[in-house]
């Protein structure tokens, strides 16, 4: 019985892959061996006929069994739902009550943005208030630094709420800090008496660049011009937008989640998960950079 040089390197590949031991190495040449013994010669009539299956049959042992549609839509589900941010933002919005959000406008305000994200059912708090804590890089940095998944909530100073999702928060490390989870929004109805109505904007182009300065010395960007709050002399409080590039430009197909693409700030806050004493904080340390997720 010949075989192909693919073939043959399979084989290879599947005695030494799992060379985990001897024991390993021997079990692998059995199995294959038996296989190949109990199939008869091509040239036979019956070999003939089972001949196109036997080098299914040596990997079959190795290989996963096949899993129907139905399986693999409900693995797909569980996986989401584990690993909500190894996915883009979702526009649905978060239905979830927070008994602590009664004290907080701004959590209140935020919590329906939270669907399918590692805040989705937190509590939060307010770390970082610009008006409080200062228009500075500096102190932006010593409020959020380690603190994780973070919400930003800035105000225009023609009333509107814009902001963002940076699901790996802040920590001065340098560099960007990727998640294709991150989202920009924008409120949909300015000064409406009916509550405020939030539109996401998701990233696109995969995760690179989510937020794309944690420099100690930079504030907020979100993609480098898709939302950008720098925090530098001499107006700190300056917000420029550009949609497309790194976020999308959302159904009403806007250009800037800022009237003009550039407008003043009069509030900033920035809200994060509470934790408890000596609870993990997702990404409160360097990330890998590997602008996929």
């Amino acid at each position: 019985m010949k075989l192909s040089v693919r073939e043959m390197a399979t084989l290879v590949v599947i005695l030494f892959g799992e060379m985990s031991s001897t024991f390993a190495f021997i079990n692998n040449v059995g199995r294959i061996a038996y296989v190949v013994l109990t199939h008869r010669s091509p040239c036979t009539s019956r070999g003939a006929a089972n001949d196109k299956n036997w080098f299914t049959d040596i990997l079959r042992p190795f290989l996963p069994e096949a899993m129907d549609a139905d399986a693999l839509k409900e693995q797909e589900n569980i996986r989401r739902m584990q690993y909500p941010e190894q996915y883009p933002a979702t526009y649905e919005m978060n239905e979830i009550s927070i008994d602590e959000d009664r004290s907080s406008r701004e959590a209140q305000l935020v919590r329906p943005l939270l669907k399918k994200t590692q805040l989705e059912s937190r509590p939060l708090k307010i770390i970082y208030d610009a008006r409080k804590d200062g228009w500075s890089a500096a102190s932006f940095h010593r409020c959020v630094d380690s603190c994780g998944a973070a919400v930003v909530l800035g105000k225009t100073k023609s009333g509107a709420y814009v902001g963002g999702y940076n699901p790996k928060g802040w920590a001065s490390t340098g560099g960007a800090r990727p998640s294709v989870a991150a989202f920009l929004f924008y409120e949909k109805f300015p000064l409406s008496k009916d509550g405020v109505v939030f539109q996401k904007l998701r990233k696109v182009g995969g995760g690179g660049l989510a937020c794309s300065f944690d420099e100690p010395n930079y504030g907020i960007a979100f993609g480098p011009d898709a939302l950008v709050i720098n925090m530098q002399q001499p107006n700190p409080q300056v917000a420029k937008s550009k949609l497309g590039p790194y976020y999308e430009q959302g159904p009403d197909e806007l250009s800037s989640i800022l009237s003009s693409g550039r407008e003043e700030l009069v509030d900033l806050k920035i809200l994060v998960g509470r934790y408890e004493k000596g609870e993990d904080i997702p990404y409160s340390g360097a990330v890998l950079d590997m602008t996929s997720g």
